[in-house]
């Protein structure tokens, strides 16, 4: 019995191992940053759809269908934009004050495929986007209408690249940053 007792007397006198700290203030001061610098882009890109349809109405009179293909262009890409932006609020909104790895692994998930939102959005908007362009440009040649059609398709598989660029760019370091609050949280339970 003395054996024993010696035993648990060495076993509770080990210092125990430290686990990695998991640092969820130093992430959420991180992800507002990463808000911030959302809402200044989709700000932006909120004030330049506006004035481009002041502009088009300006150059092109008000007749009604001018007028409708604004409205409908406008409140397409302002649709697409604000669904886009709240997916990036959304993210930039989370909690890390009860993390645990299965959060962590979701978190991850939504980080890595940033433009899955995007996509679900896309086809719901481009059409209305693109009848509101023709409508803008009703009185043009069919060729013209053509090329107003596929313009838009064109612009968003170049902001894509630009956006996987960006995005490679800005969420590198939040997912490195994730990986080793995961890995951290991994130790903890063990």
């Amino acid at each position: 019995m003395a054996r024993l007792e010696e035993l648990q007397q060495l076993w509770q006198s080990q210092a125990q191992p430290a686990g990695a700290a998991v640092d969820s203030a130093g992430m959420s001061a991180v992800l507002r940053r990463f808000g911030r610098r959302q809402n200044m882009i989709y700000a932006a890109k909120t004030v330049l759809l506006v004035c481009l349809a002041c502009v088009c109405l300006s150059r092109l009179g008000k007749s009604a269908i001018t007028v409708l293909g604004a409205v409908l262009l406008l409140a397409s890409a302002l649709g697409l934009v604000i669904g886009d932006w709240r997916n990036q609020s959304a993210i930039a909104r989370l909690d890390f004050t009860k993390s645990s790895a299965g959060f962590v692994d979701s978190v991850l998930e939504r980080l890595r495929d940033p433009n899955a939102a995007f996509r679900r959005l896309f086809w719901l908007h481009m059409i209305p986007i693109c009848a509101g362009i023709n409508l803008l440009f009703a009185a043009q040649s069919i060729a013209f209408h053509l090329g107003a059609t596929l313009g838009p398709f064109a612009g968003c598989a170049l902001g894509l690249q630009v956006r996987k660029k960006r995005y490679a760019a800005e969420y590198r370091p939040i997912i490195e940053r994730l990986e080793a609050m995961k890995m951290a949280l991994e130790e903890q339970s063990q």
